[in-house]
């Protein structure tokens, strides 16, 4: 039986030829081509280059037969975050009935059943996308033959594979192919709307009027000039690109995400502008229903999906971009050429990749425009509600792009990340010594200072994700977790570390008295505490960083994270009271009294400073002993009431 139901004999030949070629130590082929598990190792064999994302989303796949109703709801969506929503860039191939139905539908809402379906329909393309091209790479290495791929691995007739000397990698691209027809309009800029509309009807239009057309003429000018250079992306660019083999279809996915798909919409907004202006001799009359139409309901939400998918992937493509250019010369050649072309008008593939992003930035300054020259309140509420769309829109599109951003800096973080540093003592190292930053989302990130002692501070990389708060510091090329000590005798003692990462849901903040740009970090947990002390860069970026911190500590307490406040045996009880915070003072009061007066007994009587420190920390106990407080720093990274904190600290200033 075979694995993929071929019917064509040839390609049953030749997938048997390739069978026996690269995985000779397998005693039956008939077994190989019956069981999936098989299947798997020789797939490995096979493909030497290979990513390893498809094979886990296969396995991921391989869980749904076994589960129940109420178990695939809740994985499907795990499965959709992980491996379908972020396809183009782990090369998971969806189908394109999947892609089409995920876009449209939360996939949360689909019927079980439907998402099993869904799930072994991606299962089973990449099982074939796979090994079709093992099959393919092993007969262009070995001889020359021509495959006829059965229907449904989407080839377009016979895949020829080329004997002996052919088409070169370094051989010059030929032409690029022509604008599709209805482009050819864009080549030229559209008259003004002035030079078209008749003439007594100019004369009779308002000062108001007749700025409410100039906005309305520069939409359909711009409008005009973005399909252009939509098309030039396309035309120019996208699909020489793949005919040339410089890229293959999932690379230009990721690079071009929907492109095809956002060109029709604009296109198609584009056409509907100019019959307006057609319709009404050119001067529009109302324009909200066809702004609305676009903006708005079901076709904005499709509109923002596309949108947001493509500049998402923006940083990346430029990124790829730039790196292929530097390692392949025969796609820097070819980039260069199409970048001469006139169409290009001087711009470069890095200028024209980011014009989707900035058109979104531009629709609801002119829709606004639009409305403060409208007279009809009916019109004007419209054209309002359609501009706080498009704001709606770009407010999305640039939190997803920040959502990417952040996962491919952490994916570089992960790529450079050195584990080394935690030590085994450190309760928190068995449970982070192999974490994996990918699987966290990244909140905000920034450089700090770790003041670990007086003497000791060091620079690092703040990352805060959703449950952490991790400190990486940059060696070389590298970027280490390290634990740090308060000091040498803690090292010499195995004393408890300060670790590098920070548990979000057992976290208070506190500020630096005696620095505006510093703030506490105090981190509890079943065995003990840790203070530590950030320096940011300035005030206000301090600022900024208690508040995403308390921000994500209070969205874990939303999502029902426990919330662990664990106090050291001895250390205090419940939050302060107001009694209790008049009683703090008097001690703090009393405790400079009593430090001027055992200061002044040293100087006199030549007492050693420990000594005073000691019958210092016996009174400020003494007075303290009773307060109920939260905890403070210590020293040593531990904490005490706060009762002995402010006295403490008025004794060490």
């Amino acid at each position: 039986m075979s694995i993929i139901g071929a019917e064509d004999e040839d390609f049953e030949n030749d997938l048997n030829d390739v069978m026996e070629d690269q995985c000779a130590h397998f005693n039956n082929i008939d077994q190989l081509k019956e069981r999936p598990t098989h299947l798997l190792v020789f797939m490995q064999h096979v493909i030497l280059q290979f990513d390893p994302a498809p094979l886990l989303c296969y396995l991921h796949a391989e869980l749904f037969k076994n589960l129940s109703a109420k178990e695939t709801k809740k994985q499907f969506v795990e499965f959709y975050n992980t491996f379908l929503d972020k396809g183009a860039i782990l090369r998971v191939v969806l189908p394109a009935n999947v892609a089409y139905e995920l876009d449209r539908t939360r996939p949360d809402l689909l019927h079980e059943d439907t998402q099993k379906r869904y799930v072994q329909e991606v299962q089973t393309t990449w099982v074939i996308l796979e090994l079709r091209c093992a099959v393919v790479t092993s007969l262009n290495q070995s001889h020359t033959k021509i495959l006829h791929f059965p229907s449904f691995l989407s080839f377009e007739g016979p895949v020829s594979l080329p004997e002996g000397p052919g088409h070169s990698p370094t051989s010059p691209s030929p032409q690029l192919e022509e604008m599709e027809p209805r482009f050819l309009e864009f080549e030229h800029d559209p008259p003004n709307w002035r030079e078209l509309a008749p003439p007594e009807a100019l004369s009779s239009l308002s000062k108001k009027e007749t700025k409410r057309q100039e906005v309305i003429n520069e939409l359909f000018a711009t409008e005009h000039a973005h399909v252009r250079m939509l098309s030039v992306l396309q035309m120019i660019f996208s699909k020489p690109l793949e005919r040339e083999g410089l890229l293959a279809s999932p690379e230009l996915a990721a690079i071009f995400p929907n492109l095809d798909e956002i060109i029709e919409m604009h296109y198609n907004f584009y056409e509907n502008l100019k019959k307006l202006r057609l319709d009404d001799n050119f001067i529009v009359k109302s324009i909200s229903t066809t702004v609305l139409n676009r903006f708005g309901g079901t076709e904005g939400e499709w509109f923002q999906k596309l949108t947001a998918r493509f500049c998402s992937h923006q940083s990346w493509a430029l990124d790829q971009i730039k790196s292929r250019q530097k390692k392949e010369p025969r796609f820097n050649s070819f980039i260069l050429e199409a970048e001469s072309k006139p169409q290009c008008r001087r711009l470069q593939l890095k200028d024209i990749i980011p014009i989707e992003m900035q058109r979104l930035t531009k629709y609801p300054l002119l829709l606004e425009n639009i409305a403060k020259s409208t007279e009809n309140s009916t019109e004007k509420d419209r054209i309002q509600q359609s501009a706080e769309c498009c704001r709606k829109i770009l407010n999305h599109v640039n939190e997803e792009v920040k959502v990417m951003e952040n996962l491919l800096t952490l994916k570089d973080y992960q790529r450079r990340l050195d584990t080394s540093g935690l030590k085994p003592s450190n309760e928190l190292y068995t449970e982070y010594k192999n974490i994996d930053l990918t699987q966290k989302k990244m909140l905000y990130e920034g450089s700090v200072t770790w003041r670990v002692t007086k003497e000791k501070a060091i620079e690092v990389q703040c990352v805060l994700l959703g449950d952490l708060l991790v400190l990486l510091q940059r060696q070389d090329d590298k970027m280490v977790l390290k634990c740090q000590s308060k000091s040498n005798i803690a090292v010499q003692e195995g004393k408890q570390m300060l670790s590098p990462i920070i548990k979000l849901d057992s976290v208070f903040l506190r500020e630096v008295a005696t620095d505006r740009k510093a703030f506490y970090v105090i981190f509890t947990w079943d065995s003990g505490a840790q203070i530590y002390e950030l320096v940011a860069q300035s005030i206000g970026e301090r600022k900024i960083w208690t508040d995403v911190i308390k921000s994500a500590v209070d969205d874990l307490k939303k999502s029902g994270a426990p919330m662990r406040l664990t106090l050291p045996p001895g250390s205090g009880g419940p939050p302060f009271s107001p009694s209790t915070y008049v009683s703090l003072c008097v001690c703090v009061c009393v405790c400079v009294c009593i430090y001027t007066f055992v200061e002044r007994a040293r100087h006199i009587h030549r007492l050693p400073k420990f000594t005073h420190l000691k019958i210092s920390h016996f009174f400020c106990h003494f007075l303290s002993v009773r307060l109920t407080a939260p905890l403070s720093p210590t020293e040593n990274g531990g904490l005490k009431s706060s009762g002995e904190t402010a006295a403490l600290y008025v004794l060490n200033t």
